[in-house]
C-alpha cells in the first residue's frame, strides 16, 4: 500500500511540475519569426492592408539636369493572394518646367483599383472630363495611370518578387527605426529581366517583355525589415539610357514606406454615376510628343 501512495503522490507531482516548466518558457521563445515571404502572406486577408507613402524620383543626369518628383499615399488593401485593392493619391512636382506641362501634371490625382478595374480622378485627366463626371474608368482596368512613368519597379507585397528580391542579398546591417521598430536592411541587385519574369506589376508597367540588352538592366534595392519580418520600407532604382531621344540617362529611385500593417480597410469603386469612360474623355490630339521626354530635352 505505501508503495501504491508513493507511485501515486509521484505520478501526481510530476503532472504538477509539467506543465509549470511549460508555462516558464516565455510565448516569443517558443515560435521564431517567419521568413520574410511566409510574414507577408500571413497579412493576406480580406479587409485588412497597410498604409503606402511613397516618393519618387527622375533624374536625367545630363548637362542640365532634371527632375521629375511623384508621390503617392494611403491604403492597400489586401485579398487571399495579395493586394486586392488600393485607394491611392499623387502629386507631381515638375521644377524648371514651362506652364503647359505643369497644367497637364501639376493637379493632384487620386486612383482607386478594386475588383480589376481603375478609376482616376484629377491629374492628368482633370480638365477632359466630361460634365457632370468626376472619375475615368482606365481602359482595360489598367492598374498603372496613364502617363505615369514614375511606378515602383521592384514591388515588396509580391510574395515573388520578394522572395527573387531577397535571393540577391549582398549585405545586412541596421537600418534604423521605421514604422516605430527597429529595422535590418538587406540589399542587393536584381535584373529587369528577372524582376520581369516574377513580377506581375513590372509585365503590367512594361507591357512586354524587356529586349535582350533591357533585360540585362540592374534593378539596386534595400528592404527594410521589422523583427515580424514584414517590410517596413523598400528603396529601388536603375539608370536607363534615352540617348536618341534625349543627350542624357534617366535615373529612376523609388522609395517606399509601409505602415500600419493589418489595417483595417474597405474600398469601393466610385459611385456609378460619376463615372465616365475613358473614350468619352475630351483629350485633344495636338499633344504630338511624349511630355516627358519634352521634360527631358528642354
Amino acid at each position: 500500500m505505501r508503495r501504491m501512495i508513493a507511485t501515486l503522490t509521484g505520478a501526481t507531482a510530476a503532472a504538477l511540475i509539467a506543465p509549470a516548466l511549460v508555462a516558464a518558457v516565455p510565448a516569443n521563445a517558443q515560435a521564431k519569426p517567419a521568413d520574410p515571404v511566409s510574414a507577408l502572406k500571413s497579412q493576406f486577408k480580406a479587409h485588412h492592408g497597410v498604409k503606402l507613402t511613397e516618393n519618387t524620383k527622375l533624374i536625367g543626369d545630363g548637362k542640365n539636369q532634371r527632375v521629375i518628383l511623384s508621390r503617392r499615399n494611403g491604403v492597400l488593401e489586401f485579398g487571399k493572394s495579395g493586394v486586392a485593392a488600393s485607394d491611392l493619391s499623387s502629386t507631381f512636382n515638375l521644377p524648371g518646367v514651362d506652364k503647359e506641362l505643369k497644367k497637364l501634371f501639376g493637379p493632384p490625382s487620386r486612383m482607386i483599383t478594386v475588383k480589376g478595374a481603375s478609376y482616376i480622378s484629377g491629374g492628368f485627366y482633370a480638365d477632359s472630363m466630361p460634365e457632370g463626371k468626376k472619375w475615368v474608368r482606365l481602359p482595360g482596368g489598367a492598374s498603372v495611370a496613364l502617363g505615369n512613368p514614375v511606378e515602383q519597379m521592384l514591388n515588396p507585397l509580391e510574395p515573388a518578387t520578394l522572395k527573387a528580391a531577397l535571393a540577391h542579398t549582398t549585405t545586412k546591417r541596421p537600418g534604423g527605426t521605421w514604422d516605430g521598430t527597429r529595422t535590418v536592411v538587406h540589399a542587393g541587385t536584381i535584373t529587369l529581366g528577372e524582376l520581369y519574369k516574377v513580377s506581375p506589376s513590372v509585365r503590367a508597367i512594361l507591357g512586354a517583355a524587356p529586349s535582350a540588352k533591357s533585360a540585362t538592366l540592374p534593378v539596386t534595392w534595400q528592404l527594410y525589415l521589422g523583427p515580424d519580418q514584414l517590410v517596413r520600407r523598400a528603396v529601388s532604382s536603375y539608370t536607363q539610357s534615352m540617348r536618341g531621344l534625349t543627350s542624357m540617362d534617366i535615373t529612376y529611385l523609388n522609395d517606399s514606406r509601409y505602415s500600419g500593417w493589418g489595417v483595417k480597410s474597405a474600398i469601393k469603386a466610385p459611385a456609378a454615376d460619376q463615372v465616365a469612360d475613358f473614350d468619352e474623355l475630351n483629350i485633344g490630339d495636338e499633344q504630338s510628343e511624349d511630355p516627358f521626354v519634352k521634360v527631358f530635352k528642354g
